[in-house]
């Protein structure tokens, strides 16, 4: 396969992930890196494996005209996403440099005549209590400002096929963010209590190599542009999901529930991915995480 893509947001979670599965599946990935030390090392060592992994990197969004504009190829993948989950106006500015300028720069400067596909994730915080749009933070408004700038791309390129995939929460192995299924995992090794908020939380949860798959669909498939949600087929409750978990280990998951009051479940009715099917399940994978964390 001699695909290319361009992908942005490659050093996130979804983004190594997905990253690696294009790279296996012998696409040639152009990925765009701010210029750091860490980028740099991990880009490396990508290199070494996949011949196909070809690093670009940045000082300042000003050079990504000069460094995309001669890429030949037909597809950009957005992953780029600066999190906050909790309002903190003093770091606004890297959440619309990331969430906003970055990405914007990115479309703008890549030739329009070239570009037949544009995926974009997005998140369902832009639809707190499941409403058209009432976002959950800071983070998911400037998500929804995105959108807000691919109507106007979108509305101007007839030619190119743009696509929102909405995400709840995405969890997979080599996952060390601040997240519920690391949280259990890492307790659960150091024989430390795993904190629940409150017995009724209930989550989204979707392993990323669905994620994968469902992009993988987009790349190849003649599919309508579009907003597509790919999520869990249900809502898992935390509690039970660790007590069902404790009754195929030995080392138990020590458990302490809270009394916080949660918020509501975002059940905003996007049309599911076409051709899309769920193939994992947090219920199983969690059982193999913990047999591998001993």
């Amino acid at each position: 396969m001699n695909k290319k893509i361009l992908l942005t947001g490659s050093s996130g979670f979804i983004g190594r992930n997905l990253t690696t599965f294009l790279l296996e599946k012998k696409y040639q990935v152009y990925a765009i890196l701010t210029n750091k030390k860490l980028n740099r090392l991990d880009s490396s060592k990508l290199k070494k494996k996949y011949k196909n992994f070809n690093p670009i990197f940045i000082n300042d969004i000003k050079e990504i005209k000069k460094k995309i504009s001669n890429i030949n190829t037909s597809i950009i993948i957005n992953l780029a996403s600066k999190y906050l989950r909790s309002h903190n106006f003093l770091k606004m500015i890297d959440l619309i440099k990331s969430n906003i300028l970055f990405t914007t720069s990115v479309l703008e400067a890549f030739p329009k005549n070239k570009l037949k596909k544009y995926i974009n994730l997005s998140s369902v915080m832009i639809h707190k209590n499941s409403e058209e749009y009432h976002p959950q933070n800071l983070y998911a408004a400037t998500k929804k400002s995105f959108l807000d700038i691919l109507k106007f791309y979108q509305i101007s390129n007839n030619n190119i096929k743009f696509y929102n995939l909405f995400l709840h929460d995405i969890y997979g192995e080599n996952d060390y963010r601040d997240k519920i299924i690391h949280t259990i995992l890492k307790n659960h090794k150091i024989n430390k209590n795993v904190t629940i908020s409150s017995r009724k939380l209930a989550l989204n949860l979707l392993n990323v190599r669905d994620v994968n798959q469902a992009i993988n669909l987009i790349i190849n498939k003649n599919i309508i542009s579009g907003d597509y949600m790919v999520k869990s087929k249900n809502f898992t409750n935390i509690v039970n999901l660790i007590k069902k978990a404790n009754k195929g280990i030995k080392k138990k998951i020590k458990l302490k529930i809270l009394n916080n009051k949660i918020e509501k479940k975002i059940k905003k009715k996007i049309k599911i991915l076409p051709h899309w099917k769920q193939k994992f399940t947090i219920e199983k994978d969690l059982i193999k995480y913990l047999y591998e964390n001993n």
